[in-house]
């Protein structure tokens, strides 16, 4: 007989501070349940269960699919962001079908021309910032990430095309800088007001 997955105390405030602060909150709960615990949280269906046990971590991700699955409709979070049919928001037979059309460019020298690239694009962005003067982590973080999915992801160079989607990029990001928009994704009758939030943007 298995044992029971202990559960967190689910009050209001709980559920807020997983939107608000959801690292804290995960690290409160690992101080009283450090293997594993069940959470009712908003945005991943109707409950999930954190591990962080590393033999279990492992067990899970070498296991039969069949027997963990990832279901596309526990991310509904995400809709908002890749829309219905982004492979995150798939399972199944649709899901197994996307992912092999997505693997090929992520396999040997594929991934080494692009371990160069992303070493590039990080070295022209640091070599950007002026000496001997602070600078903003996240800012310069985010830059490389950008042109990386550009560039790595999307194929784009220094275009008119890749600047404006590069805009609209961090203009999205910097729309979940803050608790209170983030909020937008986690509660679907907020999720409508959000996605006209984004359409604005273009």
């Amino acid at each position: 007989m298995g044992k029971t997955i202990p559960k967190i105390e689910q009050h209001f405030f709980k559920k807020l501070q997983w939107i608000i602060d959801p690292v804290n909150y995960m690290e409160t709960a690992f101080k009283d349940y450090p293997d594993l615990f069940l959470g009712r949280v908003s945005g991943f269906g109707d409950q999930i269960v954190f591990v962080h046990n590393p033999e279990a971590l492992q067990q899970i991700l070498i296991t039969d699919r069949d027997n963990f699955p990832a279901l596309g409709k526990d991310n509904s979070i995400l809709k908002p962001i890749v829309g219905s049919n982004g492979i995150m928001m798939l399972d199944g037979d649709r899901h197994k079908n996307r992912r092999k059309l997505l693997l090929p460019p992520f396999h040997g020298e594929r991934m080494q021309a692009y371990g160069k690239l992303i070493c590039d694009i990080s070295q022209e962005a640091f070599d950007q910032l002026d000496l001997n003067q602070s600078f903003t982590a996240r800012k310069i973080c985010q830059d490389i990430s950008l042109q990386v999915i550009l560039e790595v992801v999307y194929g784009l160079k220094d275009t008119p095309r890749s600047q404006k989607l590069r805009q609209l990029i961090a203009k999205m990001a910097d729309v979940f800088r803050s608790p209170l928009t983030s909020a937008f994704l986690f509660f679907p009758w907020l999720q409508k007001d959000l996605v006209r939030c984004l359409e604005s943007l273009g």
